[in-house]
């Protein structure tokens, strides 16, 4: 859909006469490309910065709903340069579909501003400080960007104003969407257990009814078994074949006759079985998959809240694999004259040694900052200034860097992200370095790995 770029604009005009100067709470994450700024003053009102591809759109909803955030790092790296701020300006660009939006937050020195490019399948979110960009979240792989560089707004989107008109109708149906897409995603794991097990019970019914049709098929071998029996042949000899019933009934010739006649009954008696424990079977698999598609119908018309609950209650529950030191996961370690110092050389053993190791979690955690790079931890509570710089320039080695930021904290603030060795801080504090000393490469040289 794309809008009347004329009935955008005085939209965000119309917003901002109402809404300057308002004060909002921390952003919140309604879904993977959805941004929510709800406002203090007005009960129920949000600033919604949507990120989806088929409407990129920035506007103000009416929302009755209560929810949890999603949580992920770019929202909180929000939280930090947006929490509880004041709706100051936003405005659409002239010549591009381009929101501005500035919000000053109070408990923060730097002044930050919000660029969102409002392109169709391309939307895109930047943060700037003065005309740098600081910051990029949900950017499109089609435009690439990189911190400290000067921002270059899009050009040429041929702008038009016979695009739709934008109404509160249209706005409501654009957030009501939103929330699909929330639930599509928040639930995603819970309705693929449930359905599986709904065609994992389909699929064994129809098993066990083909079992059946063939067991079925295997009865007439208690009469053929029986025919036999009434022809008064010699039991002891051998044979390939005999008529019964005007049908030629093939024989194991490498056994008697009695011993073709065992086989038949067996048959028989195994065929009756089967039909007799199928049918418990199939009320069982019934039973079973009625209960299954009676959860997914009451998790289909219920709300957020009674879907939490029916995840509680019905959700599969994993339980955690215990991760065991191997000799691929075992980090490094290096001794600063008595303190030791912690790092890892891949995914794996980063993940170990952030989150499997056996370390005290007010030991201090590090990292490269904007960068993929080792795990470090400092085995003291209290670290020097020496002992933290040594382990920063450790970082910047083992990510092939001269010089850049180093982010350090406790590591109680260090939780494990969605993929392995993917790490997400609560608060950390900064350490910039513009060369590493020639002791501290001599050291990296003889790391050992922890025994």
């Amino acid at each position: 859909m794309r809008l009347s770029h004329s009935s955008y604009k005085s939209y965000l005009e119309n917003l901002k006469r109402k809404y300057q100067g308002q004060k909002l709470f921390s952003p919140l994450l309604l879904n993977e490309e959805s941004i929510i700024f709800p406002l203090m003053e007005e009960t129920r009102k949000s600033l919604v910065i949507s990120l989806n591809n088929k409407t990129p759109l920035v506007y103000l909803i009416s929302d009755d709903h209560f929810f949890s955030s999603f949580e992920n790092k770019q929202i909180q790296k929000l939280r930090k340069l947006f929490g509880k701020s004041i709706l100051e300006d936003i405005y659409l660009d002239e010549k591009d579909n381009i929101v501005h939006l500035y919000l000053n937050n109070d408990e923060i020195l730097e002044r930050y501003h919000l660029i969102v490019e409002l392109v169709i399948n391309h939307p895109n979110l930047i943060v700037l400080k003065d005309d740098i960009i600081f910051d990029y979240y949900f950017h499109s792989k089609t435009r690439g960007f990189l911190v400290g560089e000067k921002y270059s707004p899009l050009k040429d989107l041929g702008l038009s104003n016979e695009g739709e008109e934008i109404t509160d109708e249209l706005i409501k149906i654009h957030h009501e969407e939103e929330w699909k897409i929330r639930r599509e995603e928040k639930y995603r794991p819970f309705v693929k257990y449930i359905t599986s097990k709904i065609n994992l019970n389909k699929k064994k019914i129809k098993n066990i009814e083909g079992d059946v049709k063939s067991a079925k098929e295997n009865l007439k071998y208690e009469e053929i078994a029986n025919e036999i029996f009434a022809l008064n042949l010699n039991l002891k000899s051998h044979q390939k074949e005999v008529e019964v019933l005007g049908n030629k009934i093939p024989l194991n010739e490498a056994k008697t006759i009695y011993e073709n006649i065992e086989s038949f009954y067996k048959k028989a008696k195994k065929a009756k079985e089967t039909i007799i424990r199928s049918e418990a079977n199939i009320e069982n698999a019934n039973k079973e998959l009625k209960e299954y598609e009676d959860i997914l119908a009451k998790y289909n018309a219920s709300n957020e809240k009674q879907a939490d609950e029916l995840v509680e209650l019905y959700g599969q529950v994993k339980k955690k694999k215990e991760i065991k030191e191997t000799i691929f996961n075992r980090p490094y370690k290096l001794n600063l004259n008595g303190t030791i110092i912690y790092f890892g050389r891949n995914a794996s053993q980063n993940d170990y040694l952030s989150f499997v190791m056996k370390l005290d979690r007010e030991f201090t955690w590090l990292h490269i900052k904007d960068k993929s790079g080792a795990h470090l931890v400092i085995a003291s509570k209290k670290p020097t200034d020496n002992e933290l710089l040594f382990a920063s320039e450790i970082s910047l080695l083992c990510s092939r860097a001269t010089s850049g930021e180093v982010v350090y904290t406790k590591k109680k603030n260090v939780s494990r992200g969605h993929v392995l060795g993917e790490a997400i801080l609560k608060n950390h504090s900064t350490i910039k370095l513009n060369n590493i000393r020639k002791e501290t490469i001599e050291a990296f040289a003889l790391a050992k790995r922890v025994d």
